[in-house]
């Protein structure tokens, strides 16, 4: 039998307690198309460029109760949209952007409640009244010269306060233990994961988003897992052993995936969920954890049913969307001429869990109208508790249903 935890029920970052564990209820409904009201969030974001969208968030700004979302033109600023409602977004200026980068990750970085945002180097503080000012930009490491395409929080050392992890496959991979007190302009501490991750060694574009950081050999400690490999956390952060994993290939970028830490079976040790991206006939597997020391994964690779070649998914979200007390899995095409899908989309899909005492996920098509996403994010938006969806596109792509305009999107979870 599958084990079940039991977890409370949460409007703010509910998508953190769902990777945690299973939520249980007392129905199932099957996910399919019409259970996801689309909404723009904006049907035309600001920059009339081509350098592309990054650093999605979702996450209450103004401190109101709700869920916003912010997203940067990499030649522009950074923007939040203030969540007034479904059909009403307000546009806000969140801060100066600091060069093309492509990750972010929300948390309180300075202890004063209120949530901030870090991108690539760069740290901004929100203010009190984040309607009336902009954030305060802070540099937090002036050593990166280049896009940091993956950033998440972890524990990394264990003294139960989050750091940072990041991926550029221009910089490396590092591990940033935050300050108790952070000045505005104070380099962090950094430790080297891994330089593989480099364009001269083994070029690897993407891999620790959405949740690739977490504890896959049952220690207690945070391991790493980047595309077709995963670095075992020898101690407190400090030293790293890397071992191989069954999945990964290699697109115009170079090898890329997205990744997510959970127990998918049920067992008591993490299992892996995985995507490829930024390449055309991206695929998705699961990878179970044989629970040996150090343990070995064994894929699981799902099958397509929607007619014609996958694009690339450069998104990765799990969570119990259909609210049966399993996790399901996210993932969206994206717009990008040189990694369209072939025959049919983008489209938005998810692997719907079917429990029972062997893992079986199914994929449905949720979004079918020639809009494609981008580091998708989940949460419950509108408050009536379940979990909801939020993305944007990265590039310009001229056959999409909003005439080619660079758009962001809702999509509203009808189940309650």
């Amino acid at each position: 039998m599958r084990l079940r935890r039991q977890c409370g029920t949460a409007r703010l970052f509910c998508l953190v307690l769902l990777a945690a564990g299973f939520c249980p209820t007392q129905n199932r409904a099957e996910i399919k198309a019409g259970m996801f009201k689309h909404h723009f969030i904006a049907e035309e974001l600001p920059g009339d460029n081509d350098s592309g969208y990054g650093a999605p968030a979702l996450a209450d700004f103004d401190q109101d109760g709700d869920l916003d979302f912010a997203v940067l033109n990499r030649n522009d600023r950074i923007y939040w949209f203030e969540n007034q409602g479904a059909e009403n977004w307000t546009r806000r200026v969140l801060g100066p952007v600091s060069g093309g980068q492509l990750g972010s990750a929300v948390l309180d970085v300075d202890g004063d409640g209120r949530v901030d945002l870090t991108i690539g180097g760069f740290w901004y503080r929100n203010p009190q009244d984040a309607r009336q000012q902009e954030f305060s930009r802070h540099r937090y490491d002036s050593r990166i010269q280049a896009e940091i395409h993956d950033i998440v929080t972890a524990d990394m050392d264990g003294d139960g306060r989050p750091d940072i992890v990041v991926l550029g496959d221009r910089d490396g991979c590092f591990w940033y233990k935050i300050p108790a007190n952070p000045a505005a302009d104070q380099e962090w501490p950094r430790t080297t994961v891994t330089l593989d991750v480099l364009d001269e060694n083994d070029d690897i574009h993407g891999g620790i988003q959405a949740n690739g950081v977490g504890d896959l050999d049952g220690d207690g400690d945070a391991d790493v897992v980047v595309t077709d490999r995963w670095y075992e956390n020898l101690g407190a952060g400090r030293d790293w052993k890397r071992h191989g994993l069954p999945f990964g290939s290699r697109g115009p970028w170079g090898l890329s995936s997205r990744s997510w830490i959970a127990d998918l079976d049920g067992d008591g040790d993490n299992d892996l969920f995985m995507v490829h991206g930024d390449q055309q006939n991206s695929g998705a597997a699961w990878l179970e954890n044989n629970g040996q020391k150090p343990p070995r994964f064994r894929p699981r690779f799902l099958t397509n049913r929607a007619p014609g070649t996958r694009g690339s998914f450069h998104s990765l979200a799990l969570a119990d969307f259909d609210q049966d007390g399993d996790l399901d899995a996210l993932t969206v095409e994206q717009e990008d001429d040189s990694i369209l899908p072939a025959g049919a989309g983008p489209r938005w899909f998810i692997f719907e869990n079917l429990g029972g005492s062997e893992v079986r996920f199914e994929e449905r098509v949720i979004l079918d109208a020639a809009l494609g996403g981008h580091d998708v994010k989940a949460g419950d938006i509108d408050g009536d508790g379940d979990i909801d969806i939020a993305s944007k596109i990265w590039n310009r792509w001229p056959g999409n249903s909003n005439g080619g305009r660079f758009h962001a999107d809702f999509l509203e979870n009808l189940l309650k």
